[in-house]
C-alpha cells in the first residue's frame, strides 16, 4: 500500500504535505508524492501525523500547508536505464532517458514505494518524474541534482575501460556487447 511507505519516508524526512492534482490526493514528503489509496475519505496531514505517532505538539514542525499541483500536459516519455548507480555515500540513483537523449536521476529508494504496480510507465512533465498506470497517475518523485561534471569523468573513465577490457578479451562472456565511442554511436543513430 503506497500509503504507508509513504507515511514512513514523511516520518523520515519530517515533511508532510497533501497536495491535489486532479480528483486526487497524494501524500508529500517534500520529494516524493503517492496517491493516498486509503478507504478512508478526506484522509489530512492531521491523520497522517497520527498514524506516524507524531505528538500534537510536535505537528506543526511536520505538518506543511495543502497545496494543488497544476494540471501538467506537457508530457515526455522518461525510459529508466537498466542499470542503477550506486553513488560513494551508498545512495543509489536510477537514470532515466528522454527521447532527447538528456538523463536525469532519482533516489532508487523513492522508486520502491511504486513497486506494487505493475504496467506503470514514465513521464517528465514540469520538471517532475510522473509515474502512471494507464491513465492514473500513482506518484510524483522530484529528480535529484547530481554532478555532471563527476559523472561524465566516471562514464568516460568506464569506457576508456570497457573498450581496453573488450580488445583484450578480459573477462569477456561472449561478445554480448559493442562498446563505441558516443560520437561513433550518435553519428549511427542518425544514419
Amino acid at each position: 500500500m503506497i500509503l504507508s511507505k509513504m507515511l514512513k519516508q514523511c516520518k523520515k524526512n519530517k515533511h508532510i504535505q497533501i497536495f491535489t492534482y486532479g480528483d486526487y490526493d497524494y501524500l508529500s514528503d517534500g520529494s516524493v508524492a503517492g496517491v493516498i489509496d486509503a478507504d478512508v475519505d478526506d484522509w489530512t496531514a492531521e491523520d497522517c501525523a497520527a498514524a506516524i505517532g507524531i505528538s500534537d505538539d510536535e505537528r506543526d514542525k511536520y505538518i506543511f500547508p495543502p497545496a494543488e499541483f497544476s494540471n501538467v500536459t506537457d508530457f515526455e516519455d522518461a525510459v529508466p536505464l537498466e542499470n542503477a548507480i550506486e553513488l560513494p555515500s551508498g545512495t543509489v540513483i536510477q537514470p532515466f532517458m528522454l527521447v532527447d537523449r538528456r538523463i536525469f536521476f532519482v533516489k532508487s529508494e523513492l522508486l520502491n514505494i511504486f513497486d506494487e504496480f505493475r504496467d506503470k510507465r514514465y513521464f517528465f512533465g514540469s520538471d517532475t518524474l510522473f509515474i502512471m498506470r494507464d491513465v492514473f497517475t500513482v506518484g510524483f518523485i522530484n529528480p535529484m541534482r547530481v554532478n555532471l561534471n563527476n559523472l561524465s569523468a566516471y562514464a568516460a573513465d568506464l569506457l576508456t575501460g570497457l573498450n581496453a577490457s573488450e580488445e583484450a578479451a578480459f573477462f569477456d562472456a561472449g561478445g554480448q556487447m559493442e562498446i563505441k565511442e558516443p560520437s561513433a554511436a550518435e553519428s549511427e543513430d542518425e544514419a
